[in-house]
């Protein structure tokens, strides 16, 4: 069962959350999750993303690539999830690339790095 059941609610709500959020250089790039939930590299999950500025959900279906165990050094505890090749996984890439436009290669650190 993905990501031990349920659906894991994402809700980025400004651009620097966002900034700090992506993985840009993940294969098809990936979202960080902040959640006590406890996942597994390789873990299915399913993750209901909402952007800055928008209200609609985005259901995406992805991979954990990352895991922060537990809060330190101002990153959150959390995962972060691999957007798959389908429709859903594009737009919710092509969308966060679109609001970080021109942002995404600033030296500024991350939930990841």
């Amino acid at each position: 069962m993905p990501g031990m059941g349920g659906i894991i609610t994402c809700n980025i709500e400004d651009e620097a959350t966002l900034y700090a959020s992506y993985l840009p250089f993940v294969t098809n790039g990936a979202v960080f999750v902040p959640s006590d939930r406890v996942q597994k590299l390789g873990d299915e999950v399913f993750v209901a993303v909402t952007l800055p500025g928008s209200s609609e959900r985005m259901p995406l279906n992805g991979k954990v690539v990352w895991i922060n165990h537990k809060a330190q050094a101002g990153r959150p505890a959390g995962f972060a999830v691999q957007f798959g090749q389908d429709p859903v996984g594009l737009k919710v890439k092509n969308e966060i690339e679109r609001l970080l436009a021109g942002k995404i290669e600033s030296a500024q650190s991350t939930y990841t790095m």
